[in-house]
């Protein structure tokens, strides 16, 4: 017969062992599934990450001071930093904001640019966790002992967030700004295929089946583009529509601020070094992405951007960080002092898409070859707001044939709002069965008769469906 303390001893092994199986997730699974890549446009801002390194601190203080100071309340900010002291010294640079602001003290060596460690992949499914997933390796990390320190920092702050944020190690060599992605689709930097083929996939096809596994969206490999990450020269803003640079937007008001400087004949330019670069080589490349995208389905908007003739250095009213609140949508957008006329043109393209514009400093990082989204990257979004969007609330059919005007689409709740590409004008009527508060709480008519153009049907999130299988009814009207 067992003595009692034999019997303790045996079933504290066994609760160990299974804690030990669970953290290395069982006999023969896999690694734990994660969800798509995590919009750039759609959600509130939730949890953002920064890299705070105090000798970079002339690079970065203007750009956090600005943006931190814009952020709304309920927004957390974890602040990567080497050490205390750093986290201390950045406090002191940022005075007081309204944000949440936390450190993870990372204990070696960081550089400042946090957008490149890692892409955040959403939860699998409702309460999971946030998954960091960081690239096969750092550029440069054998004799940059900063840059070997980024390549550790998904997991330092997987460590810190447990168990709400995890890390994952791709088999992929990349950069976190080699992708854009919306709600839809990720589209990739030409580089990313050539930093892999021969390496981590024997063919183009291998790589871009990889990718669509790893980030769950549909996958665009850009043919040509700038030899930079995506968001210096593009940013999908939503409704299937993406923002692309457009150098000779920006041409002649560059001459004619060169010529007032008496700075014609020299060919400079705040700076940018070799001065702009208005080639039709440079011009090809901003075409060719403003062309693709159209024939992938998006509605293409211009927007002024000045190249510098090194190719790395931009001044660039793409890199930006956006902000969904309901139907209210924000730009964190950059601005540049000496470059006031090119400021004001690209504000005016902002609001022409209906952004509330929050300006942000870069004068003091974009001679470092980025900007305020190279310097910011986004843990998580919030789908959840006062003001749910009929639009937007409920994931329609892309493409495909145009249904009858009397015929509907019954879709089930979404677990998280999901953008509606490509629906401008709808109907939209409430079954009383399974939403029977929404009638009554619509912005139109009793029966809500229709949702035309931008006006749209608003629902308080009191009376938000808790069940996924509640319906909700569109009739198509015909686009807007």
């Amino acid at each position: 017969m067992f003595r009692w303390q034999t019997i303790v001893g045996v079933i504290i092994g066994l609760v160990a062992g299974g804690g030990i199986l669970a953290l290395t997730n069982g006999p023969g699974r896999g690694p734990v599934p994660s969800g798509p890549i995590l919009s750039e446009c759609d959600g509130h801002l939730r949890e953002l990450v920064l890299h705070y390194e105090p000798s970079a601190k002339g690079i970065t203080a203007p750009v956090y001071r600005d943006f931190l100071g814009a952020l709304d309340g309920d927004v957390g900010v974890h602040i990567v930093c080497p050490d205390r002291a750093a986290f201390d010294d950045f406090l002191a640079m940022a005075g007081q904001v309204k944000c949440r602001v936390s450190p993870i003290l990372a204990g070696h060596p960081i550089t400042t640019w946090s957008r490149d460690r890692w892409v955040a992949l959403m939860p699998a499914a409702p309460g999971g966790a946030t998954t960091l997933w960081s690239p096969r390796g750092e550029a440069g990390d054998e004799i940059w002992p900063a840059r070997a320190g980024d390549e550790r920092v998904g997991q330092d702050i997987a460590a810190a967030l447990a168990p709400t944020v995890m890390a994952r190690r791709s088999g992929l060599f990349f950069d976190g700004g080699d992708f854009l992605a919306d709600g839809d689709t990720v589209f990739v930097v030409p580089r990313v295929l050539q930093r892999n083929i021969q390496h981590t996939a024997a063919s183009r096809e291998e790589f871009l089946g990889n990718l669509s596994r790893e980030l769950k969206r549909r996958v665009i490999l850009l043919d040509e583009a700038p030899d930079h990450h995506a968001g210096m020269f593009m940013a999908s803003v939503g409704n299937r529509t993406m923002l692309v640079g457009d150098p000779s937007l920006s041409r002649e008001m560059v001459s004619a601020e060169m010529a007032r400087a008496n700075q014609a004949g020299t060919n400079e330019f705040m700076g940018l070094p070799g001065g702009p670069d208005f080639t039709p080589q440079t011009q090809h490349l901003f075409d060719a992405v403003a062309r693709q995208c159209e024939a992938v389905g998006y509605r293409v908007v211009r927007i002024p951007v000045v190249p510098a003739r090194d190719g790395r250095t931009y001044l660039t009213y793409v890199n930006v960080l956006m902000d969904q609140q309901g139907s209210r949508r924000v730009v964190y957008l950059p601005f540049y002092r000496g470059a006031e006329p090119l400021n004001a043109d690209a504000r005016r393209v902002w609001e022409s898409l209906g952004y509330e514009i929050r300006p942000v400093d870069c004068t003091s990082s974009y001679r470092h070859f980025g900007c305020l989204h190279c310097l910011v990257n986004v843990l998580q979004r919030s789908l959840h707001s006062p003001t749910l969007d009929a639009r937007t609330a409920f994931r329609l059919p892309i493409g495909g044939a145009r249904p009858a005007t009397t015929q509907g689409w019954s879709l089930p709740v979404a677990p998280g709002l999901r953008e509606a590409f490509g629906v401008r004008a709808a109907c939209c009527r409430f079954g009383r069965r399974s939403y029977p508060k929404a009638a009554a709480s619509c912005a139109h008519s009793k029966r809500c008769r229709a949702i035309r153009s931008l006006v749209v049907c608003r629902i308080p999130a009191a009376n938000r469906v808790r069940q996924r299988t509640a319906r909700l009814r569109f009739r198509w009207l015909g686009a807007a």
